[in-house]
């Protein structure tokens, strides 16, 4: 039981410090990113049948909710270290769409399909006449990535394995 709460305990670390990074420089890893990016075009997909605008913003809409609904599944079960991970994933999708909503007036990242394609949230903000306040914009979605990593320690804390560890050792 001690080596599974020290054991969860680093990995629960590893995914905070690592979510901690990847918002602090404004980078997210190439493999999860490109999970987050297959999620990001069937949002196009999925939600385009519901207009042009909706699918436009369905790509970063899905994009944040198939790790939420990981996260709200793994928070159901009780199973904190799992949740730990959710977040973790959660906080990296918030990161993603962060840096492409404050790049709208830019337009400098590039773009799966080159420069024919549009920039989701230049049209977005365009058309919500919120263009000037991209960086706003991409800055509320960096908050939520770092509530992410919040609740990650939040629920990690509250595995029983970890609880007991962290009781011993605080009584002695």
């Amino acid at each position: 039981m001690r080596v599974s709460a020290i054991f969860k305990l680093l990995v629960g670390i590893a995914l905070a410090v690592s979510a901690l990074a990847q918002l602090f420089q404004h980078e997210t890893w190439w493999f999860i990113q490109n999970v987050n990016l297959i999620f990001h075009e069937a949002g196009h997909w999925i939600f385009g049948i519901f207009g042009d605008f909706i699918g436009l913003i369905g790509g970063s809409l899905l994009e944040i909710l198939i790790p939420l609904i990981v996260t709200l599944h793994f928070v159901l079960q009780r199973h904190w270290i799992s949740v730990a991970f959710g977040a973790w994933w959660s906080s990296t999708a918030f990161l993603s769409v962060s840096i492409y909503a404050s790049d709208a007036q830019e337009r400098l990242l590039p773009l799966l399909g080159g420069d024919s394609v549009l920039h989701d949230w230049y049209h977005i903000l365009s058309r919500s006449h919120l263009l000037p306040y991209d960086d706003l914009v991409g800055y509320v979605f960096w908050l939520c990535g770092l509530g992410m990593v919040a609740m990650l320690i939040f629920f990690l804390v509250k595995d029983q394995h970890i609880q007991t560890l962290l009781n011993r050792h605080t009584l002695r």
